[in-house]
Order: C-alpha cells, then sequence, then structure tokens
C-alpha cells in the first residue's frame, strides 16, 4: 500500500449485498419450491400415498428463519461500522447524524429480523396446526 493511498470506506464494492441478499433468499425459495414438487410427484405416482407431509415447507420456515436473523442482524452491525468509519473519516468535532442514504442497510437489517420473526411464528402456527389435525385423525 502507497504512503499516500488512502483507506477509502465508500468503495462501490460495498454496495448491492442486499441485491445479492434478496437472490440468495430467491434461489433458497425455488430450490425448495422445485424440491417440494418432486417430492409431490413422487408421492403420487410412484409411493401412492395420501397422507399429506408438512416437513418441507417447515424445513424451508427454519431455514429462512435463521437466514433473515443472521443476514438482518449482519446488515445493522455493517451499517453501524460503516457510519462510524465515515464518521471517524469526516474527523469533525460534532458528530453529524445525517439520515440520507448511510442508513439504508439498517432499515433493511431491520426489516430482516421483523421477517425472521414472523417465520418463526409461523413455524410454530404450523406446528400446532399439524399436532391439532393428527389428534382428530385418532
Amino acid at each position: 500500500m502507497d504512503n499516500q493511498q488512502s483507506f477509502n470506506v465508500n468503495m462501490p464494492g460495498m454496495d448491492g449485498y442486499d441485491v445479492l441478499f434478496v437472490k440468495l433468499v430467491l434461489v433458497i425459495i425455488i430450490f425448495s419450491l422445485l424440491l417440494a414438487i418432486l417430492n409431490f410427484l413422487r408421492d403420487k405416482f410412484i409411493n401412492k400415498t395420501t397422507d399429506t407431509n408438512r416437513e418441507d415447507i417447515s424445513g424451508l420456515l427454519i431455514v429462512l428463519n435463521k437466514l433473515f436473523f443472521i443476514g438482518g442482524f449482519g446488515f445493522v452491525i455493517a451499517n453501524i461500522i460503516k457510519v462510524i468509519l465515515s464518521q471517524s473519516k469526516r474527523n469533525s468535532g460534532f458528530p453529524s447524524v445525517r439520515f440520507g442514504g448511510e442508513w439504508d442497510y439498517l432499515i433493511f437489517g431491520i426489516i430482516l429480523v421483523f421477517l425472521g420473526i414472523g417465520f418463526k411464528v409461523s413455524r410454530k402456527v404450523l406446528k400446532k396446526e399439524s399436532a391439532i389435525s393428527s389428534e382428530t385423525k385418532n
């Protein structure tokens, strides 16, 4: 590293993580849907079972819950560190908090955390409904 070169926090490579995260979630959802369709076709034509199994959707909800929790907290922590580093780079005596553009990943991370909570609650509701339906069958 040259003596005159400085560390640039606002590199162009630092943007676009939210788009990458959305693409990752879409790939996981598409893969699980294909897997569910293959399992449905297998049960319909090969095994000839009439029992519906909700384990596919429960597994997807577990994966999305973990992914959204970890990703959400990652976006929140990364944005806080990025703002702190950009504030220290300016070396101003008074910290200035601007709300335009610097807190986008923080808001995205908070939304992801709440979506992760929603996936966890929906998994519990699904588990409760499957327990109720299994009791009524007996």
